[in-house]
């Protein structure tokens, strides 16, 4: 839709945003149209096009096309068959339409503990981990990649595995042994090379972490670092 789209005051639409940046399609000098991005805060867009970069400002920026979000909830009836990932910040409210891995409370050192399916992106690469809430009902989250744990408010933006509501579920969620995921009809939750994984450790405890599905590694972020395990 037209950036301008987001000044006419509809609820039901949310532009896609980090910070003051939001992608938009631009046409440049030769005719084609590149994407790049509008700095909000300037209104001036830029792309980059042969090793150089072009910008577009004034009035002509407001018809540059935009992404946003539909937070209107799908009609009823309606089956959706795909992945629906969230799009939460680390410390911002838990989440309402989310289920626990393996729909059960998972062994810990600290003692049993609902953890959920989280993805954030490291170096623009996706990494699994577990995400959980902390007493106040804030997002908490623990990722391990490229032997670091990551944690805190570092994180910032990521994206948790939700589910529609039960008269729009058109699939199936079930977690099971690697070795049965390719049969029944069973496919892997994955993003690229990475799916989510439940790794137990050493001491039979069990975390919501990456299967590095090109490496055939499983790890979690633990300890201030990125620990292997088995899944």
């Amino acid at each position: 839709l037209p950036i301008k789209t987001r000044l006419a005051g509809e609820a039901h639409r949310e532009l896609v945003r980090c910070g003051q940046s939001t992608p938009v399609l631009m046409p440049c000098k030769d005719g084609q149209q590149r994407l790049g991005y509008l700095d909000l805060s300037t209104e001036v867009a830029t792309v980059g096009v042969g090793g150089k970069s072009e910008t577009l400002a004034g009035g002509a920026v407001g018809d540059l096309l935009g992404i946003f979000r539909n937070l209107r909830p799908p009609p009823t009836g309606v089956k959706i068959y795909d992945d629906l990932w969230g799009d939460v910040k680390y410390g911002g409210p838990f989440p309402t339409n989310v289920v626990p891995a393996d729909n059960r409370q998972l062994k810990t050192e600290t003692g049993p503990m609902n953890q959920y399916v989280a993805l954030w992106y490291k170096h623009g690469e996706p990494v699994f981990g577990r995400a959980y809430p902390d007493p106040s009902g804030k997002i908490m989250a623990n990722f391990g990649a490229n032997n670091q744990e990551n944690s805190g408010p570092d994180i910032g933006s990521m994206q948790m595995l939700t589910v529609p509501d039960a008269s729009c579920m058109g699939l199936e969620y079930s977690w099971m042994p690697r070795s049965q995921a390719g049969s029944g009809g069973w496919e892997v939750v994955h993003v690229g090379n990475a799916a989510p994984v439940i790794v137990v450790d050493e001491k039979g405890n069990e975390y919501v972490g990456n299967l590095d599905l090109s490496k055939d590694k499983a790890s979690i972020g633990f300890g201030g670092k990125e620990k292997v395990g088995n899944s």
